[in-house]
């Protein structure tokens, strides 16, 4: 039963991503989708997707770079992006995978302790959720009389409950039953990591969302839709969420479904397919030539060391 649970979960999202893109397909006339297409789309979001690649990946080595701090081995920025290459690659397959890769990456090439990595690269995924509920719940609220406000409410408690989590974490007062959380290993980076250093990788964290959805907006204009900033937030953060989910494939199928819902008002279901495939397509592209290009043997390496983990 172990080998057949183990085929399950690794076919089960490529089951899901077939049908989700077969039901999305189903319902659109396919000649109106490649008609969207043009020269012009290309010209504008190539060029865009080098760039949003080059500054991402700057962010990431800044981030993991300020939260390390001393290691017994120095982590050159070249080194720090090479990894980050890598664990982008391993990601296209599971969200997952990816966090992982990046764990096991940096413990390995900064002479750290796997708890020790683990810590970075779990801030830096709390923080980009907090970042991201943060700029949700500022969408939502300036998207007008429309918006849910219990919608608004929730993500922003949820983006408030982090840092008064983090806060908690901190003090010195004892938790009473919490005290076993706070002792946990995994928890280290969030206890110990000085509030200014946390405030910076916060700022990096913001840019990064913020490129992320300068990106969306820019294959937006290259198709000639042009939504309001707030619908543009909401809309594409939540997108991004959902495609990160692991249950499809690099988030094909449910990343179409949710971009095709959330931005349902602004052009036909076979023009939003058209954009969404073109912001799917190359987002992989970038990462998977940032991945083969630069940390080949670092991919080997992480996709190794993951499998041989225990499970």
């Amino acid at each position: 039963m172990k080998p057949l649970g183990r085929w399950i979960r690794r076919l089960l999202p490529l089951a899901v991503s077939v049908a989700a893109l077969v039901a999305l397909f189903a319902s659109i006339d396919l000649a109106k989708l490649v008609d969207a297409l043009s020269w012009r789309v290309a010209a504008i979001v190539i060029p865009t997707l080098g760039v949003y690649g080059a500054v991402t990946l700057a962010l990431e080595v800044a981030s993991i770079r300020r939260l390390l701090g001393h290691t017994p081995v120095t982590l050159r920025p070249g080194t720090a992006a090479r990894i980050k290459c890598a664990s982008y690659l391993l990601g296209i397959v599971n969200y997952a995978l990816g966090v992982a890769a990046l764990g096991v990456l940096l413990q390995r090439r900064a002479g750290i302790r796997l708890a020790e990595s683990a810590n970075v690269v779990l801030l830096i995924s709390g923080l980009d959720l907090f970042v991201v509920l943060s700029l949700t719940a500022a969408g939502l609220a300036a998207s007008g009389s429309e918006t849910p406000t219990a919608w608004v409410v929730i993500l922003a408690a949820g983006g408030l409950g982090f840092f008064a989590g983090m806060a908690l974490l901190r003090t010195s007062a004892s938790l009473g039953p919490l005290e076993r959380i706070r002792s946990l290993a995994l928890l280290q980076a969030l206890r110990a990591t000085p509030l200014r250093q946390l405030g910076q990788v916060t700022l990096l964290r913001v840019i990064f969302s913020c490129s992320f959805i300068a990106m969306a907006g820019a294959v937006f204009f290259a198709f000639d839709i042009v939504p309001r900033l707030s619908e543009l937030v909401v809309g594409i953060l939540v997108v991004a969420v959902v495609a990160a989910l692991p249950i499809a494939i690099a988030g094909l199928g449910t990343g179409q479904a949710a971009f095709v819902y959330q931005f349902q008002d602004l052009a036909s279901r076979e023009l939003l397919m058209a954009v969404s495939l073109v912001f799917s397509a190359g987002m992989i592209a970038l990462r998977a030539g940032m991945g083969l290009l630069f940390a080949r043997e670092f991919t080997r390496e992480a996709l190794e060391q993951t499998r041989n983990s225990p499970a």
